[in-house]
């Protein structure tokens, strides 16, 4: 029943539509939020509702993708995934705001191939849950490691909570494959969809709920 549901388009994409359009409706809610912050959550509402359709099974409007593309698209929006979240770490600011810099979009690019990257080498010509398995458990490192070593670790509260946050939902990506791996239990299909709520929609929402609002021009600090 799960297995069914998970790979209906009832999950992905109708159920990722409405998660992602839930994210949006909660950036556009909190009035005191950054303008930066809001257009930001926005653009990943953007990049979660085309993410969503593009990696469907066929694909809505379009059916199956060219063989070209049916590989470089699902990795360009893992990669973008990580990207969107990763960046905070990098653009973020104390006072609420996000302000990308060339210097910082590179850095998050360096982040986010490194997951790739080990869970490739670690995982050559193993079944792809157990890929995914590994990516989740790197990933969940990595967001570990930010939190305890990145030098703007103790300068942005916000981005530690939202954080948090991500490795939540990466966390149950990987007990859900887990209990596929040992298993084979449908349950686990079921528990995949919570994460991938609050992945497509809960991120957004995360970030906008997590931002401190600016200070008022003059405001003591």
């Amino acid at each position: 029943m799960f297995e069914a549901f998970y790979a209906s388009a009832w999950q992905h994409p109708l159920a990722l539509w409405l998660a992602a359009l839930a994210g949006a409706a909660v950036c556009l809610a909190r009035r005191d939020l950054h303008a930066s912050v809001r257009r930001y959550g926005l653009a990943l509402t953007a990049l979660s509702l085309c993410d969503a359709w593009l990696t469907a099974d066929p694909v809505f409007g379009i059916g199956a993708l060219p063989a070209a593309f049916a590989s470089a698209v699902p990795l360009f929006f893992v990669l973008a995934g990580d990207f969107r979240f990763l960046l905070l770490w990098e653009a973020a600011t104390p006072d609420g705001a996000i302000a990308i810099g060339a210097r910082g979009v590179v850095r998050t690019a360096a982040l986010t191939a490194i997951v790739p990257i080990l869970a490739q080498l670690a995982t050559a010509g193993r079944e792809p849950r157990v890929l995914f398995l590994v990516y989740e458990l790197a990933f969940c490192a990595l967001t570990a490691a930010l939190l305890r070593w990145h030098p703007n670790a103790r300068a942005l509260p916000w981005v530690r909570a939202v954080s948090r946050f991500v490795l939540l939902y990466y966390g149950l990506w990987a007990a859900a494959d887990i209990l596929l791996l040992a298993t084979g239990a449908d349950l686990g299909y079921g528990l995949r969809v919570i994460p991938n709520l609050l992945y497509y929609g809960g991120l957004t929402a995360a970030i906008a709920r997590c931002a401190p609002a600016p200070r008022a021009a003059g405001a003591p600090h």
